[in-house]
Formats: C-alpha cells, sequence, structure tokens
C-alpha cells in the first residue's frame, strides 16, 4: 500500500515498541475503507484508537455510560479500537472510555448464501475429528413482555403458537440428532435459552427437554439447564422441567428491588421471587441459581447491596453478578432518552458496583467460577456457560437459535413462518453463517482463559504455533505498568482492575492478533 511522505514521516514518530504494529493497524484500517492510499489523517485516526486519550480526564467521563450497538453477529458494542490503556493511577475506571463486546470475538467473514447448506451438511453429517466438549443450546423465542433492558426479544408469547412452536421444534431435533456428528460421541451441557423458556406450559416443557433427552447422546453428569423468569412459572412448570429431565434452573431475578424490577418491565415483586426460590430450594430436586444486574437505572449501591444479601441468605446454589449494557436505540435507551427512566449508572459507577459485589462475594466464601459466575454450593457448576467460552461445539436448536460448529458460527432463522417452513421441508434453518478464522480456536482460548482471570500467552504461543508474547507483548507490558494485570512467566493475571475491562482486553488480544 502506498503512503503519503507526511504519513511515513507520522509514523516514525510512534513509540519504537508499538511501531511495527501501528503500521499493520494503519493499513488495515485504511483498507477497511477502501484507500489505496495511507494519508496523514488516517495516521491520526488511527492513532487516536490505538492510543486513546491523554491521561488528562475529559470532562464527561463522569457521565459515560455503557452503551453501544446491539450486534448479535459479533457481540461487539462498538468499532473503535484503542490497544492502550490510558497512563493513570486509577486503572478501575480511567483505563478505557467504553466496553468494547458484550463477548470478544474475532470479526469473521459471512458465508455466501447459497454455501450456508453445503457449510452445514460438512460440519454436522460427517463423522470428523471434534472439539473434547459438546453442547447443545435450544432458543424459546417466547417473551410475555419485552423488558427494557433486553437485546434478545422475538415474539409475544401465545399458548397456541408456542405449542405449534414445539411441535416444529421437536421435529427440528429428529432432523439433526439422526447425523453422524451428533451420533459420535455425547454432549456435556444442555442450555434452554431465550426468551423465556419458563413461557411454555407444563405439558410442552415435558415435551420437549423429555425429547432432548430421547434423541441425543448426553453424559452422565450432563448439566441440564432451563432459563427463565418468574412470571407465570410455578409448582407445576417446575415439577414438568425437572421430571423431564432438567437438573439446573437458571432465573433472571436483575434486582430484588420491585420498585426497579416494574420500572424495567419485570412484573413480579420481590417478595414473590424469593417466596419462589425457597419453594425450589427446599423440593432439592435440581441446582438453583440466579443473575443480578449492576448499573439498572435508579440503582444504588445500597439497593445493590441488599440485592446481593438476599441471595446470600437464600442459600441457593449460585449467583451471576452481570453488568447492564445500554444499547442504542433500544428501549431502554428509549425510556431514558424520554425522561421516563432515570439515567443508568455511568461505567465509573458501575465499575463501584462490580468491585463491590466481588469484595461481598469473596468475604461470604463464595467460590468463584469465572468473572461473573459465583457458586455458594458444589452443585452449582455454570457448564455450558464455562464450556461455550472454550474448545467445545454447540449444536443449535430452535428459532433464532446459534453456536458454533466445525470452526464456523450458525444462525438458524428466527422468524417463526419461514422457521416452520424449512422444518416441514425436511431442512435445516440455517439462515447465516461466519467463517472461523485460522487462528479460530486461539481467539477462543484467549476469551476462555480472560474470563477466569488469566492468559497463558506462552503456553497458547507453543499449542498454536503463533509467536502470541512477541506480537501482543507491548501491549500487555503497558497494560502492567497501568496496573490492569501482572505478568509472570508469560503469563498474565489480571487485577481487579483488569477484571472489570476483562471483555477489553481480551478482545483487543484477539483485534492484534488478526491483525
Amino acid at each position: 500500500m502506498q503512503w503519503t511522505p507526511e504519513a511515513q514521516d507520522a509514523i516514525k514518530k510512534a513509540p519504537p515498541f508499538i511501531r511495527t504494529m501501528a503500521r499493520k493497524a494503519v493499513e488495515t484500517y485504511a483498507k477497511s475503507r477502501g484507500m489505496g492510499t495511507v494519508t496523514l489523517d488516517t495516521v491520526n485516526e488511527v492513532r487516536d484508537k490505538m492510543m486513546g486519550r491523554s491521561s488528562k480526564k475529559v470532562e464527561t467521563s463522569e457521565e459515560q455510560l455503557n452503551v453501544g450497538t446491539n450486534r448479535r453477529e459479533s457481540m461487539h458494542l462498538s468499532n473503535d479500537r484503542r490497544f492502550l490503556a490510558r497512563e493513570t493511577d486509577d486503572p478501575l475506571h480511567d483505563a478505557f472510555d467504553q466496553k468494547l463486546a458484550v463477548h470478544a470475538m474475532a470479526l469473521s467473514e459471512p458465508i455466501a448464501d447459497e454455501e450456508l447448506d453445503s457449510n452445514w451438511t460438512d460440519a454436522i453429517r460427517v463423522e470428523r475429528e471434534s472439539q473434547p466438549f459438546r453442547t447443545l443450546y435450544i432458543h424459546i423465542p417466547f417473551c410475555q413482555n419485552h423488558c427494557l433492558f433486553c437485546g434478545f426479544y422475538q415474539n409475544a408469547n401465545k399458548k397456541n403458537v408456542a405449542k405449534q412452536y414445539v411441535d416444529t421444534l421437536i421435529d427440528e431435533i429428529s432432523i439433526t440428532a439422526s447425523q453422524p456428528f451428533v451420533e459420535q460421541s455425547p454432549f456435556q451441557a444442555v442450555y434452554f435459552g431465550g426468551g423465556t423458556p419458563t413461557a411454555l406450559a407444563p405439558e410442552d416443557l415435558h415435551r420437549v427437554v423429555s425429547k432432548i433427552k430421547e434423541a441425543f447422546p448426553l453424559t452422565n453428569d450432563c448439566e441440564i439447564t432451563l432459563e427463565g423468569r418468574f412470571f407465570d412459572f410455578g409448582e407445576a412448570k417446575a415439577s414438568a422441567a425437572v421430571d423431564a429431565g432438567i437438573n439446573r434452573f437458571s432465573l433472571g431475578v436483575q434486582t430484588f428491588n420491585t420498585g426497579i424490577r416494574r420500572s424495567v418491565g419485570r412484573r413480579q415483586s420481590g417478595e414473590d421471587m424469593i417466596d419462589t426460590l425457597r419453594a425450589l430450594n427446599k423440593s432439592d430436586r435440581a441446582a438453583v441459581v440466579i443473575d443480578l444486574i449492576y448499573g439498572l437505572p435508579g440503582q444504588t449501591m445500597e439497593t445493590w447491596q441488599k440485592d446481593i444479601e438476599t441471595y446470600l441468605k437464600l442459600d441457593i446454589d449460585g449467583c451471576d453478578l452481570y453488568q447492564l449494557n445500554l444499547f442504542t436505540g433500544g428501549p431502554l435507551d428509549m425510556a431514558v432518552k424520554r425522561g421516563k427512566l432515570p439515567t443508568p449508572a455511568s461505567l465509573r459507577s458501575q465499575a463501584d458496583f462490580f468491585n463491590c459485589g466481588v469484595e461481598m462475594m469473596k468475604a461470604a466464601h463464595q467460590r468463584r467460577l469465572s468473572l461473573s459466575h459465583w457458586a455458594q454450593s458444589p452443585r452449582e457448576r455454570s457448564l455450558y456457560n464455562t464450556l461455550s467460552r472454550g474448545r467445545s461445539e454447540c449444536v443449535p436448536l430452535g428459532a433464532g437459535a446459534g453456536g458454533w460448529l466445525a470452526g464456523r458460527f450458525f444462525f438458524l432463522d428466527g422468524k417463526l413462518a419461514s422457521y416452520t417452513e424449512a422444518v416441514k421441508a425436511g431442512k435445516k434453518p440455517v439462515t447465516m453463517g461466519l467463517k472461523g478464522h485460522k487462528h479460530n480456536l486461539l481467539f477462543r482460548d484467549i476469551s476462555h482463559q480472560i474470563e477466569l482471570g488469566y492468559c497463558d500467552l506462552k503456553r497458547l504461543s507453543n499449542i498454536h504455533n503463533v509467536d502470541v508474547l512477541t506480537k501482543v507483548g507491548p501491549v500487555v507490558e503497558q497494560w502492567e505498568r497501568v496496573g490492569l494485570i501482572r505478568l509472570k512467566d508469560g503469563c498474565l493475571y489480571l487485577h481487579r482492575a483488569g477484571e472489570f475491562w476483562a471483555v477489553n482486553l481480551a478482545q483487543i488480544l484477539i483485534d492484534i492478533l488478526q491483525m
């Protein structure tokens, strides 16, 4: 690629330890915009993205929200990138200006529409060497209402439509389960997600869970999770699910504060949820875990602490602590802009919520399964969540489902009519696919390890035959100086600030290695 003299002079001013990386970043940036020549403006734009702002705080930093675009195909909240953290003595609050992604992923090339069927056939109908772990994801695309904070809403729940959907889903399960890849070894984890799986009628829950157990080979310790919410979920549905084979409930509490819950579209009161959780715990037929969200509109440190205290007193099996993501143009974003809800917590405040949550969980001797997942009893494993980040393959089932298979990511049709039409015709309703990068397994190892609080760059270099340390060394050394991580023997370990910004660190490592 051609460079103007001014651009050449500018790149020479980059610090020596990052000059080669910066040059590649500039050319990648220029190519992505269809440019044939690198200009001074191009260099300056990439410099700002890589280096970020100076250590001087910007006036709006106190009010910066965790806001971004809801990109289902990449999970990236923003296209903006800078590799180095801000030089600051407060990395927990000031290392970066925004979260880069919901989950760290490489940018992948789409599979052409005319090649989708053949790619799916290649992935599922051939006996081949697979990854060491296998999971199933089953999507139930119905909700009683659209909660303002959620980016996964698809369809309003109607009992007759849901019943017909389960009929079609069972047909899809039969089509998929007969393939050679499925039959060659068992699956370790099954996850019914949504949407709201607990929106199904008891008999439909029982039918679809039973079909999964009947059709797919499962390990004898397979974790089978039913995700759900508390509205219209009682003893009948819980019993139907457990009788069919569910051994783990993952229920969305978000907060026990009734006022905050109802302001964002949740119907059940905090007291009703506590009663339901106590009943499930008393029945002792499945693990019970909940999730709590920090950063909700109207939430204070006091209400956050009370939420965690309530969880600890319930003595259930586990809890996930999640950061609120505000999606541009989404229901919550629009409600805030129209003045119907108070502004959610800023990123700086979310960092304080995160820190408080970790301290309280550690003080209560909770077992940390990942940066977000905590166990109160040995029963909670969070197996699907752990495996899905690492070296596993996931067979997707249901309208709107997605999963990694044979180094590619497949999305199933989310529109009920066309999904049903495809299944009735005996076809897998694949509507979109992404080609995996040649270093896909390396990127997944990075994302998986960072979520566990470390990243063994030296070992990953040896496993994948890629000189990871040399490529990312200058950046991670700067992260260490700032206080995000600690480097030892080629392995980086996250400090508390690094834990809060973990998705950025993982995404940046992937971005550098993808250049």
